[in-house]
């Protein structure tokens, strides 16, 4: 019998797929309709799970692994793990926040979200909703709203809201697809603020740069000047086309630079100073959406530079599909949420069935309540 490669059915999915949505458009009936949603959800499916299990597989590139190229191009990350300190007070407050458009969550991220709950029990959770955000911004920092209220996307109010929200109060921010694997007492303890970065492939193979900083998880005390100045920035970034540049890592990143210069004096445990937490802490998974671009990156070897090759090299030998490490904190699922929750099977659940006590912001006292 013959056996169809995995590229094959990739691109006889697509085809399907193309030749359903012209179906679609001749019959537009309830019951086609209803169909052709399900069977594109399901082949949307298909198609990604084809794509991450033959681009997520570098074996075939023509990419040298011997001994001496694997010692010219090292992995990139930490050689060993810092100490952190068991006990003491806290430099940051055990305070979780998160954000969502309302308080039904999706059954997708609920076991993310509980997770954060069970690992760290004594911490007090927050969650901001569309609501209680644009509350928080117009009672605490108005000269901000007409600029927050001129967002084209949600996404850019959501970034600008968690930067808000650890300056006034202080504590963690988690994207709820964020898993937590251990307690972060650890580093609440040792830092008075954090900002991870993505996975090192990520900046280089994008862009040839090292260091990106992601804002899907960070932690500060309250009025930590480099909040402040990430606030006070945004208006003169929001005409930016990418959300990446107008609120996003790169805007953060660019940020990050400025203002380490400033601090480049002081010790990473210091009051005003930023931590860069590796990778590995927070975000030790490669983002499977980029697997098909990284591979095309790496099939042009020779024309790369030399971090590129190195990512590269490492990908061949050692795999593209990681693993949470034993010391990381949290994992990243990447989810990209633009189909999977508008053709959810199943209906949200409400918040308070996650986390039984979640907090809010009431407008009537300006504080964080219950």
């Amino acid at each position: 019998m013959m056996r169809i490669g995995s590229k094959a059915r990739s691109t006889m999915s697509r085809v399907n797929l193309e030749n359903l949505i012209v179906a679609l458009c001749r019959k537009p009936t309830q019951k086609v309709l209803t169909w052709g949603f399900f069977t594109i959800f399901l082949m949307h499916w298909v198609i990604k799970f084809e794509q991450v299990k033959e681009h997520g597989n570098f074996q075939e590139l023509d990419i040298p692994i011997d001994p001496e190229t694997l010692r010219k191009y090292p992995p990139f990350g930490i050689q060993t793990v810092e100490e952190f300190p068991d006990d003491g007070p806290y430099k940051i407050p055990p305070v979780l926040h998160q954000t969502w458009k309302d308080t039904q969550i999706p059954r997708k991220l609920m076991s993310w979200v509980k997770s954060w709950v069970t690992i760290n029990p004594e911490w007090e959770y927050y969650l901001w909703t569309d609501q209680t955000a644009r509350d928080l911004i117009n009672e605490r920092h108005p000269k901000f709203l007409p600029v927050y209220d001129s967002y084209s996307e949600n996404i850019r109010r959501a970034d600008s809201l968690r930067y808000v929200v650890l300056y006034e109060f202080g504590g963690v921010y988690a994207d709820m697809d964020v898993e937590c694997l251990k307690p972060l007492d650890p580093m609440l303890r040792k830092y008075s603020c954090f900002m991870p970065q993505e996975p090192y492939e990520h900046p280089v193979l994008d862009g040839n740069f090292e260091i990106l900083v992601i804002n899907a998880v960070m932690g500060c005390r309250a009025k930590h000047p480099f909040m402040k100045i990430i606030i006070d920035q945004l208006p003169f970034f929001s005409h930016m086309w990418n959300v990446l540049d107008s609120t996003g890592p790169y805007f953060v990143t660019q940020m990050f630079n400025r203002y380490s210069r400033t601090v480049k004096s002081l010790k990473s445990t210091h009051e005003k100073a930023v931590y860069l937490a590796p990778a590995e802490y927070f975000f030790p998974t490669v983002d499977p959406i980029k697997f098909f671009w990284f591979r095309a990156q790496c099939g042009k070897f020779d024309k790369l530079s030399y971090n590129q090759k190195r990512a590269c090299v490492n990908f061949k030998a050692y795999g593209a599909k990681r693993k949470p490490l034993p010391y990381s904190f949290t994992d990243h699922h990447w989810v990209h949420t633009y189909l999977e929750f508008r053709l959810s099977l199943k209906g949200p659940v409400d918040v308070h069935e996650i986390v039984p006590k979640v907090k809010f912001y009431r407008v009537l006292n300006a504080s964080l309540s219950s």
